[in-house]
């Protein structure tokens, strides 16, 4: 692996809301060196890699949140060996996605569809779960480069590319997007070259985090890099609108990154709209995350008083540097941190120097403090908690005040 790419990082500025686009005001959060996420590297690092500046920005025009800096996606997506996160490989991922097959399927009932597309198909778990509602089935994402022909089986289709390279001539009467708006740079643009590739009869499925659903719970550290896009139910009601959509139907699903999923057609109708947007302002932003700082102060200070203890982190979550970063804590006083995944078993993140161990290595933890490091998802917190209320360890330190 070439660490070397991951110094002096490049990026580009976004200088106008992506959805209505007005220029961005001032930022609102700014993250000087801010970690990239889902590096891991099988050497402890000795010089600083995978840090750019970050800051977040909010359109009071239309209610959308947006980073600043877009760093190369070809750096993040740029195939298999770069992009760490599997659908199928994840308990997890399987389960959100679960969720969205369920509401999938409740939506069209019994229909059978001659083409559906993901976009930002992964490995394409869900579509080998929709293999028999349709003639065919296209899934596209850039980390399948090189290996469509492995991926691709039966009726399914695998491109590996940038939606925006693809060109589809098949009628299309479903479009996926699942966990993707959220990664684009110009989310604006892929919906319009989707929507006019389309026709009036397409179905949508669109799923992304929720700004509301954010700052509902408090959980800024869900803003990270390859996150571009902050939907509310307000910037997204705006921007259907403003590409003639309409929308039909959402659902929330508060386990997962408190995210929604929306149908939408094209063309507006007459109807009233099925959604009335809160309001968002700045200084709900701002009140919001003062009393997420509050709150990782207190867990700084728990785990500064602790040093000389037994401590071990549990959960080699994707997003750890994260959760480091705004506890302004590098994690070099935990003996390690505990995972299940044989796959990291021995790796470390590229910016944090503390080790990833299989629990099975790990003995007694009676006398152990444990700080719980996988806290994206709180379903995963829940699953965690039940684990380590087994194993009897000394204390438990989880970083929020709310699962």
């Amino acid at each position: 692996m070439n660490n070397q790419k991951y110094k002096n990082i490049s990026f580009e500025k976004r200088i106008n809301c992506v959805v209505c686009d007005k220029k961005v005001d001032s930022p609102l959060i700014e993250l000087p060196d801010f970690p990239i996420t889902e590096i891991y590297t099988n050497k402890l690092p000795n010089e600083k890699l995978g840090f750019v500046d970050q800051s977040f920005h909010f359109c009071r025009n239309c209610g959308h949140g947006q980073l600043n800096n877009v760093i190369n996606l070809e750096l993040q997506y740029g195939g298999l060996d770069n992009y760490h996160f599997r659908t199928s490989e994840s308990a997890t991922a399987r389960e959100h996605t679960d969720f969205f097959l369920k509401y999938f399927n409740q939506f069209v009932k019994d229909s059978y569809f001659k083409t559906i597309v993901e976009i930002g198909c992964n490995d394409l778990y869900l579509l080998k779960s929709l293999k028999s509602k349709a003639d065919k089935l296209i899934g596209i994402d850039p980390i399948l480069k090189a290996r469509e022909k492995e991926f691709s089986e039966d009726n399914i289709v695998a491109i590996g590319d940038f939606f925006g390279k693809v060109s589809l001539t098949d009628p299309i009467d479903v479009v996926i997007c699942k966990d993707t708006l959220e990664h684009v740079s110009d989310p604006k643009q892929m919906i319009k070259k989707v929507v006019d590739m389309s026709s009036d009869k397409t179905l949508f499925f669109f799923q992304f985090p929720l700004l509301d659903a954010l700052l509902m719970g408090g959980r800024f550290d869900q803003i990270y890099h390859q996150h571009l896009n902050y939907f509310s139910l307000k910037s997204i009601t705006f921007m259907l609108n403003e590409l003639n959509c309409q929308l039909v139907d959402y659902t929330i699903n508060f386990n997962h990154f408190g995210s929604i999923i929306v149908v939408f057609k094209k063309n507006k109708s007459t109807k009233k709209q099925i959604v009335e947007p809160k309001n968002i302002t700045s200084s709900t932003i701002l009140e919001c995350y003062s009393m997420f700082e509050k709150n990782m102060d207190a867990t700084r200070d728990r785990l500064s008083s602790l040093k000389g203890e037994l401590l071990y982190g549990y959960g080699a979550a994707l997003m750890l540097p994260v959760l480091s970063y705004h506890l302004n804590n590098d994690f070099s006083d935990l003996e390690c941190i505990i995972d299940d995944d044989k796959g990291k078993n021995g790796l470390y993140y590229i910016n944090l120097p503390v080790p990833i161990k299989l629990g099975e290595q790990i003995s007694d933890l009676s006398d152990a403090t444990i700080l719980i490091t996988a806290i994206s998802s709180m379903s995963n917190v829940r699953k965690i908690l039940s684990r380590l209320f087994v194993l009897k360890p000394k204390q438990i330190i989880l970083p929020l005040n709310t699962i």
